[in-house]
Formats: structure tokens, C-alpha cells, sequence
């Protein structure tokens, strides 16, 4: 595997978990979207400030469910 390979593989990676990250949020009413051109504050636009502090507690539990 060539170092583009392995790169490609892990933006496609990030890409899938992103997208599974929205699809979790939409699941618990949560409005949030992708952003674009390489946004410094992240990946992931929280739509309504308010659903800040139960996305950051989802976070949580998903990683303690995935990484024990």
C-alpha cells in the first residue's frame, strides 16, 4: 500500500464517521450538517446551540461504548 493509499483510506474512514455521527444526532432530534473548505472549528455544525451540551454528553457515550 502506497502512502497516498493509506492516507485515502483514512480520509474515507473520517468521511463514513462523520456522516454516521450526523445520522446518530438526526436519530435524538438533533439538527446538524456537515461543513465545508476545511471549517477550523470542525467537521460537524451543531444547528441549535442549545442541543450543544446533550451532543457533547452523546460523544461521551459513544466513546465509552466503542472504546470501553
Amino acid at each position: 500500500m502506497t502512502d497516498e493509499d493509506e492516507l485515502i483510506a483514512r480520509l474515507e474512514v473520517h468521511r463514513d464517521m462523520i456522516g454516521w455521527l450526523i445520522m446518530e444526532l438526526s436519530k435524538e432530534g438533533i439538527q446538524a450538517k456537515r461543513t465545508t473548505g476545511n471549517n477550523p472549528k470542525g467537521d460537524i455544525l451543531i444547528v441549535n446551540q442549545q442541543d450543544v451540551p446533550r451532543v457533547k454528553q452523546l460523544l461521551r457515550n459513544f466513546h465509552i461504548e466503542f472504546n470501553g
